[in-house]
């Protein structure tokens, strides 16, 4: 990181990450970039993607989701490249390079019943490593019967990969070629005391990191005239190297060898930090 830039994450933020697995770090992003990204969700809503999907029961609200915004909408372009979120990564991971993996667009519509089930990130990616972090915030306030992100605190520390489950249908994704994937993620919501969580509920320019190995959950969106319409932003650091894994949901061109540096799909996976 260049050291003429000013810091913009305490010490303190970067403790409760790497112990907790997430931190919620307060009033970041300015009416400007919140107002550049709505138009962007304008936009990709209006022209929906290969990557794109809805979930939940048919004729209800939408949980609708897409993929791979900054190559298609200008509005994530400028805010990939521009904004403060790859420093605020880089600060948090103490990482000298971040490779962006995947761009992920979340809108739960206002009434939306499908809650997104107890999971962690990285078995959903074609990646290995430690050094990864989800970067997630809202344009509209998050609480917890909205779809505010509840995390199990420590629970990137426990070791484990577990089976990932399909998104509005809690079961488990058909894998092929899944070494240790061979638990189902415990029951947390009924075991408190085993597994202590922490709920984030954010207003706009709020910004949620947490790790890739981090377990969280939300409920759908009961209220019926605001949406949930939030971004998440998955960039790799120093260690992260490819990983095939054969029903990773997103489909890259030209897939790597295992070990492989995501520098190798620049096009796909462009480099954040440092800025060019």
């Amino acid at each position: 990181m260049a050291e003429t830039l000013e810091k913009l994450v305490s010490e303190e933020d970067i403790r409760t990450f790497h112990e907790d697995g997430a931190v919620c770090l307060r009033n970041v992003l300015s009416r400007e970039w919140l107002d550049l990204v709505a138009h962007g969700f304008e936009q990709a809503v209006a022209s929906p993607g290969v990557f794109s999907k809805s979930y939940g029961p048919e004729g209800a609200p939408r949980y609708y989701t897409d993929h791979r915004l900054f190559n298609r909408f200008d509005p994530f372009n400028r805010f990939l490249f521009k904004g403060p979120l790859a420093q605020i990564s880089a600060e948090i991971l103490g990482a000298s390079r971040l490779d962006l993996y995947d761009e992920h667009l979340l809108i739960k519509e206002p009434g939306a019943p499908a809650p997104t089930y107890w999971h962690h990130d990285m078995p959903y990616f074609a990646i290995d490593g430690y050094d990864l972090a989800s970067i997630w915030f809202s344009l509209d306030p998050t609480r917890e019967d909205t779809g505010a992100l509840k995390f199990a605190k420590g629970s990137h520390k426990w070791g484990k990969l577990y089976q990932p489950v399909r998104i509005g249908e809690n079961k488990p994704v058909d894998s092929f070629n899944r070494d240790n994937l061979i638990e189902t993620v415990p029951d947390i919501d009924d075991n408190p005391e085993d597994y202590p969580t922490v709920l984030m509920e954010t207003d706009p320019g709020d910004v949620i990191v947490f790790h890739g190995l981090t377990l969280h959950s939300s409920s759908g969106n009961s209220n019926t005239e605001i949406s949930r319409r939030a971004l998440s932003l998955r960039f790799a650091g120093d260690d992260i190297r490819w990983k095939n894994r054969s029903d990773a949901p997103l489909i890259f061109e030209k897939p790597l060898k295992d070990g492989e540096p995501l520098s190798m799909l620049a096009n796909e996976c462009p480099q954040v930090w440092p800025r060019a």
